[in-house]
């Protein structure tokens, strides 16, 4: 009974991601409305890869609002997702840009099948997914994927940073942002994610708060992404003002 419970509760919570992304093409889950956005996030992401750069995989990628920058710098990524829909607009775009490095496949982190059989990654990356996935879950995904990695490879996360109070202003100012998809911000998966890898045998390279401009300023002005660099010296302010975390571990 445990088990069927367990399963019930990944497609419970895999439905209502899937759900929302498939009826939901919000403007701040596009690539092209956060081109300077993605860039600034790309970077950091990018910095954090080590050794080969090979093969990419992306998890969460949706309609591709990171995978674009992080695909101009690699050789190539695989780009998955749990929503259908989100995958089918990936697809358009990656016609339109003419992109030729970009793998498009259908993936539940929560319910994983032998999609890319005995293939493995050099990295692993994630831009806000971890937030949307039951926290008591976080050690089987973080088993699944670390099997995927090759040695030495790294999962790269960024995710938001559970302690800004800012958060909730920026689900209410933001058309299609709701609660019940963003509500894990405020729990301790950051705490549990970090401590899955150490369970399955990564360590962590990098558990860094940073960023202080919100997305809609940094898509108008990128220059302003300066004033991050200034507050991220700041420790209190770090801690609890940078709404962003970056989480990296690498397979021992």
């Amino acid at each position: 009974m445990r088990k069927s419970g367990k399963k019930n509760l990944n497609k419970s919570n895999s439905s209502i991601q899937s759900n929302f992304y498939n009826t939901h093409s919000a403007d701040y889950l596009s690539y092209e409305k956060n081109i300077p956005y993605a860039r600034y996030l790309g970077k950091i992401v990018l910095n954090q890869l080590s050794g080969n750069k090979d093969q990419i995989l992306e998890v969460g990628a949706g309609q591709g609002r990171f995978t674009f920058e992080i695909a101009s710098r690699v050789g190539s990524i695989y780009a998955t997702d749990v929503s259908v829909e989100e995958l089918k607009i990936l697809k358009k775009k990656i016609r339109l840009i003419n992109v030729n490095n970009i793998s498009v496949y259908h993936y539940d982190l929560l319910n994983p099948v032998n999609t890319f059989g005995k293939e493995t990654w050099d990295h692993i990356l994630g831009f806000f997914i971890l937030h949307h996935l039951p926290k008591e879950k976080l050690n089987d995904v973080v088993y699944n994927l670390q099997k995927k990695l090759s040695k030495n490879g790294r999962m790269i996360f960024i995710e938001p940073n559970n302690l800004y109070p800012f958060h909730l202003v920026e689900m209410l100012i933001t058309p299609d942002m709701e609660w019940e998809i963003e509500k894990g911000i405020y729990t301790d998966y950051i705490g549990c994610f970090k401590k899955a890898c150490r369970k399955n045998g990564m360590r962590i390279i990098s558990s860094r708060k940073f960023g202080f401009v919100p997305p809609p300023v940094i898509n108008r002005l990128p220059a302003s992404t300066h004033l991050d660099y200034m507050v991220e010296k700041i420790p209190v302010v770090r801690e609890i003002f940078c709404p962003f975390i970056l989480l990296t571990a690498e397979k021992i």
